[in-house]
């Protein structure tokens, strides 16, 4: 077996096993994660041998719980321990909907129950294509943070109040976007021509551009609508 490559953020590995006509589980790529949906984790936890679990999908699309906004989980039901984690996480047709990841905790260790994530399909075969490509996983950053805001100007703390831009807090000193003028406060309407209401976007955008490339802000600044043209640098990651 052969170690390709690994990515710490969705920790990931892809390896190389060299043997023929190896049993292949199967995919669907038009096939598309829904709450709801039933699934079964498939793994061997505490070394006990193979299990399968069954759950349904809690939630899509979940970032909170990790300390990287390009990790875009799937949260279940479906049991996991240790020794699950890299798992299939298959549906109702076998078809493989992502690979099992973690179990909720707290650092007050409470005692919480039914919270599960995985790692969705298309996301590992994107950082599978990268790292068979590259040897790792190349990703675009810019160096900003920001909180959604509405039409006039104020945060927004709810999922029923309608997003319109994006203050910007907070800059890296050193980031890209602070060297091409971005300044805290700018009210950013568009990146890349994509809506900042739908960060989950702009962020795979952000991520899928290959360094050295620039990307455009839309963004209000005193009152006037403004365009800046920002370099993407390369995302570092911790080992």
């Amino acid at each position: 077996v052969q170690l390709i490559g690994f990515d710490t953020i969705t920790d990931l590995a892809l390896l190389k096993i060299n043997a023929n006509h190896l049993p292949v589980i199967p995919v669907n790529d038009n096939y598309t994660t829904n709450v709801g949906d039933l699934v079964l984790a498939i793994g061997n936890p505490l070394n006990l041998g193979q299990t399968i679990t069954q759950g349904i999908i809690s939630a899509t699309g979940k970032q909170k719980i990790t300390d990287s906004p390009y990790n875009n989980l799937l949260q279940m039901d479906a049991a996991i321990n240790v020794g699950n984690s890299g798992g299939a996480l298959v549906n109702s047709n076998g078809d493989l909907v992502g690979i099992t990841s973690a179990q909720f905790k707290t650092r007050e260790n409470l005692n919480i129950q039914g919270i599960f994530f995985a790692v969705p399909y298309t996301l590992a075969k994107e950082v599978m294509g990268k790292l068979i490509r590259h040897g790792r996983v190349v990703r675009g950053y810019l160096g900003f943070e920001g909180t959604a805001v509405d039409s006039t100007g104020k945060e927004v703390n709810d999922s029923l109040t309608p997003v319109v831009g994006m203050r910007i807090t907070n800059l890296d000193p050193l980031g890209p976007a602070w060297q091409a003028g971005i300044e805290e406060q700018d009210i950013v309407i568009k990146i890349a021509g994509l809506s900042v209401a739908n960060p989950q976007n702009v962020l795979k955008k952000i991520g899928s551009t290959e360094p050295g490339k620039e990307i455009e802000f839309e963004l209000y600044r005193n009152g006037k609508i403004q365009k800046i043209m920002v370099t993407v640098a390369e995302l570092e990651t911790k080992l």
